[in-house]
């Protein structure tokens, strides 16, 4: 499936510059490699003056140098310690934002993977449908959880005339999504489009789109809305939207489709 993006992202620029002695830790890197440089660089000026001169000049001169350059050596392994230092700070810092990555990835797909197995299980028709409204809502969640702060996700369910997207579950802001998508608007149109041929939209920035007409204060500036399929029928809609532009890249719209595919398998069971 390809992508069908729509609108443009807005080029920002920051105002003002970062000077390198508002920062202390890299004032402090800038002392002592110029420290260092200025040491060795006196060393061996002194150096080749104590070739001339003569007695206790002369072994002033050497002492002199011998401090100069042995400064040259302590310096370069305090910046050498610093950067080591700082690599294993980055180090930690990685390992750690990994390692709550995976919670959050296994704390938001843990109650997909449960209802999947508890939609195996039901004998009844009615049995399945109340876990397939248990599972939408943990899609949702789940689609909030992984992509944006302030983001608020929906999912549609098709009509079984193909006509109409009429929302079943949301999560996320207080804001509620719009109720429904209708055959006969261009937002309506277009949205169906998407769901009817299981293709997926990403819609960068809604102000320069005429694609999406969102509510008086939506509070959402971005928009990725993927087709839920089971194979190649398909069942509905799943959307998140995020507060800024930029919000939604291609990780979140990922791991977006791997959130329909789960609601597919599961709605296909109904």
């Amino acid at each position: 499936m390809g992508t069908a993006t729509v609108g443009r992202v807005s080029a920002t620029t920051t105002s003002g510059s970062v000077q390198a002695g508002r920062d202390p830790d890299q004032l402090k890197s800038t002392l002592l490699t110029a420290g260092a440089i200025a040491a060795a660089a006196a060393a061996y000026v002194t150096s080749a003056a104590s070739g001339d001169a003569e007695g206790r000049t002369h072994t002033v001169l050497l002492v002199v140098g011998a401090v100069l350059a042995g400064t040259t050596v302590l310096l370069g392994a305090l910046q050498q310690r610093r950067t080591q230092r700082r690599l294993a700070t980055a180090e930690q810092v990685a390992v750690e934002a990994e390692a709550e990555l995976m919670l959050t990835l296994n704390g938001a797909l843990a109650p997909i993977t449960n209802y999947l197995g508890d939609m195996a299980d039901q004998r009844t028709r009615a049995g399945r449908a109340t876990v397939a409204g248990q599972l939408s809502q943990a899609v949702v969640d789940a689609a909030v959880r992984l992509t944006a702060d302030g983001s608020r996700s929906a999912f549609y369910q098709l009509d079984d005339d193909w006509q109409e997207l009429t929302r079943e579950v949301w999560g996320g802001r207080s804001s509620q999504p719009r109720s429904a998508f209708v055959a006969g608007t261009p937002d309506g149109d277009a949205v169906l489009d998407v769901v009817r041929a299981g293709d997926y939209v990403v819609i960068d920035d809604i102000e320069a789109s005429p694609m999406v007409v969102p509510s008086p204060g939506a509070g959402y500036r971005t928009v990725v809305a993927v087709a839920v399929t089971a194979g190649s029928l398909p069942l509905g809609l799943l959307t998140v939207d995020a507060p800024r532009v930029g919000d939604l890249g291609p990780i979140q719209v990922e791991l977006l489709r791997v959130l329909a595919n789960l609601l597919g398998a599961g709605l296909a069971q109904v």
